[in-house]
């Protein structure tokens, strides 16, 4: 039945099968309906009508998808799906489509009520968006709506932008969990202002009393070797490089992206790679002049030529 259900669907948005098959493998952590041939998503988003028994002493039972901090309701109000069709397919009529459309309206004005539930909701679909553009897990995204809301029951973000408290949010997030993300790739993505998105992450420092881990710079390395599509003679070398100057304790207090872009830069000298300090400039986000004293610090223990 549900492979009819599914085909149906498809003929109904007006795309065609690629493959003849009759097993459909259903993803409950998803929600997603997945071709087992050629691996294609038929649906998203589907209803899990699982029981998800909830241990209480009227031990009632939950059904549908779980609960999660990343939506501003957790989850639990419904949602008019978008299709304009009935249950068996057919299109609806001209006054049923209008009748659904403002009902789709009211039922989105009427889950957030307040306007703290309205920048809220605006938040949590900035990150939703901005987990898609940087390839975050769902685990960072978590934690950075946590701290999201946090900020707004301390009445932290009032006078600042939402898309500042947000990339402070997932860069904080980034940070706890060890992913290697920097404040320029969040400022792209998000269009804020790196400034903006810094300023906003020592407010949430100070004021929620974050636990930040040190970056370990070998991260770093690989990120920005990755970026410029450095050859893995290359990648080695740096690597080599700031294992030498770890055990000098030179790297200590030192910006790691700083430190990294040093050593890649230092590598790709002594691997006669062809690397200007404009493109790890770029890469890394760090100025000339810190480059150039990192240089100058780091070439007395290293030997390039």
């Amino acid at each position: 039945v549900r492979v009819h259900m599914v085909q149906k669907l498809i003929a109904n948005k007006g795309e065609i099968l690629s493959c003849n098959t009759s097993v459909i493998i259903t993803d409950f952590e998803t929600g997603e309906l997945i071709c087992q041939s050629c691996g294609r998503v038929l649906q998203e988003k589907v209803t899990d009508t699982r029981k998800d028994w909830i241990f209480s002493d009227e031990n009632h039972s939950h059904i549908g998808p779980r609960t999660s901090i990343t939506f501003h309701d957790m989850g639990l109000s419904t949602i008019i799906g978008k299709s304009n069709y009935d249950y068996v397919g057919k299109s609806l009529g001209h006054e049923m489509k209008q009748s659904m459309k403002r009902m789709r309206l009211w039922d989105s004005r009427s889950q957030t009520k307040t306007t703290s539930e309205r920048n809220l909701r605006i938040a949590l679909y900035e990150m939703g968006k901005l987990k898609e553009k940087l390839g975050l897990s769902d685990a960072i995204i978590e934690r950075a709506s946590y701290l999201y809301r946090k900020a707004a029951k301390a009445q932290l973000v009032r006078g600042r932008t939402i898309k500042s408290i947000v990339g402070a949010c997932v860069y904080a997030a980034c940070r706890e969990l060890d992913a290697t993300r920097t404040i320029i790739d969040i400022s792209n993505h998000l269009q804020e202002k790196r400034k903006l998105i810094a300023k906003s992450y020592r407010m949430l420092f100070q004021k929620l009393r974050l636990v930040i881990p040190v970056t370990d710079p070998i991260n770093c390395i690989i990120k920005f070797a990755n970026n410029l599509q450095l050859p893995e003679t290359t990648k080695r070398e740096a690597i080599k490089i700031f294992d030498i100057l770890k055990e000098k304790e030179l790297t200590a207090g030192k910006n790691p992206n700083a430190v990294a872009a040093t050593v890649i830069y230092m590598a790709c000298i002594k691997t006669n790679v062809t690397l200007t300090k404009q493109d790890i400039m770029r890469i890394s986000g760090i100025t000339c002049v810190t480059l150039r004293n990192r240089l100058l610090d780091y070439r007395k223990y290293i030997e390039l030529v």
